[in-house]
């Protein structure tokens, strides 16, 4: 499965500690609990890019599904 269109297009993301949240317009959102601290989120494409303090790249898919670099 992948991403809802409307979180891609909207394509704000915010960082709050060990949380991202993934924005589908002004009002509704989807968290993600990372288990670490996150620094940053970049959308890349159809898929979000998760920097986490310790160095390493999540790449989501969906809110699930991940692969870490």
């Amino acid at each position: 499965m992948a991403w809802d269109s409307k979180c891609v297009n909207f394509g704000v993301v915010k960082v709050e500690g060990d949380k991202v949240k993934v924005y589908k317009d002004k009002f509704t959102y989807i968290t993600i609990s990372i288990g670490k601290t996150a620094t940053n989120a970049i959308w890349t494409g159809g898929e979000l890019n998760v920097y986490t303090f310790d160095g390493k790249v999540r790449r989501y898919r969906d809110q699930f599904i991940y692969t870490t670099f």
